[in-house]
């Protein structure tokens, strides 16, 4: 599948997880990526992996907590193809905290990290899809963006906030022939998750699940480059939700909630990011 034949592509946060497997699966079906990521040296990694095997591929150096360079690293790519068909935000992070105590400089961080970053991109990359008439957009938002969790307000917020943004966007650039939509996953196994949580919390995610288990990034990813294709020509303003049946029932296992509290028990304090 080609789908992306001489697209020129640009995705946050590309250097591992869900961006890494989005940067593999552009390169491997013709279009040429930028993957720009704060882990530099994982992004060039990736970058000459996918190279070596005959893929356009270039990592740039992205904080995008650093407003500076990552609107230079936006413009770097845009410049250097005069043109910019997809971009992907991927970039973000997570933070626990009950509302009633929840440091407002975390808050604000993430806020940064989810929403902040989120419109930068669109923004550098907005303009160049005018000039051609088309583009297509998909930020990456959550399951956590459609309810309350106790516990994560400031994600869940922040979350809601990326799908509002979409939707608007969707609005504001659909007579452009730009397309933005949203992705919500559902929980994903990966190597955060593998160094933060025990075992029995997979073991209940997986149960929350219809499936019977986590997805995978390399999942995710095709849901993303559904979006992002002209196979969703006529999608646009959309949110996929991507979580192997999770949101499809109110029922889920009665300790699933423990499980909660523990996770933010041991992530409270922890950094952003």
């Amino acid at each position: 599948m080609t789908r992306f034949q001489d697209k020129i592509a640009i995705v946050s946060g590309g250097a591992d997880g869900m961006g890494a497997a989005c940067v593999r699966r552009l390169a491997a079906e013709g279009a040429t990526v930028y993957a720009l990521d704060v882990k530099f040296d994982t992004a060039c990694e990736l970058a000459d992996e996918l190279s070596a095997a005959g893929a356009r591929v270039t990592a740039l150096q992205a904080d995008v907590l650093d407003e500076a360079q990552f609107r230079s690293a936006l413009r770097a790519a845009v410049r250097a193809e005069s043109r910019v068909d997809v971009l992907i935000n991927v970039a973000g992070g997570s933070a626990a905290g009950m509302i009633a105590d929840i440091d407002l400089g975390v808050w604000d961080r993430l806020y940064e990290l989810n929403v902040r970053s989120t419109l930068i991109a669109c923004q550098e990359a907005i303009p160049a899809m005018r000039l051609r008439g088309s583009g297509s957009i998909v930020n990456m938002a959550s399951i956590s963006g459609l309810r309350g969790d106790p516990g994560w307000a400031a994600y869940n917020s922040a979350k809601a906030a990326i799908i509002s943004l979409t939707q608007s966007l969707a609005w504001e650039e659909g007579l452009n022939g730009i397309r933005v939509n949203a992705i919500c996953p559902g929980p994903v196994a990966s190597q955060r998750m593998l160094a933060t949580l025990p075992p029995e919390a997979f073991a209940k995610y997986d149960e929350a699940c219809a499936l019977g288990r986590m997805g995978r990034a390399e999942e995710l990813a095709e849901a993303i480059l559904f979006l992002a294709s002209d196979q969703a020509s006529f999608v646009t303003g959309a949110s996929l939700v991507a979580d192997g049946g999770l949101t499809a029932s109110t029922a889920q296992p009665t300790d699933f909630g423990e499980v909660r509290r523990a996770e933010l028990a041991r992530r409270r304090g922890q950094a952003v990011g």
